[in-house]
């Protein structure tokens, strides 16, 4: 029988919120170029967009 720990539970339940929050802002920085709003984020970005042919 699995334990019942709710302090595990509830830090699970937050680190799953946690990396679908980042998920869902990757994505958008990956499909919305104004989301790329810092110069590191438009220099990676813009690499991986050159090398799939987007833009340059």
């Amino acid at each position: 029988m699995e334990s019942l720990d709710l302090d595990q539970y509830v830090t699970n339940k937050a680190l799953d919120g946690l990396f679908y929050m980042v998920g869902q802002e990757e994505k958008k920085i990956r499909t919305d170029p104004a989301a790329r709003v810092t110069d590191l984020l438009r220099k990676t970005f813009g690499k991986q967009d050159a090398c799939i042919g987007l833009r340059a």
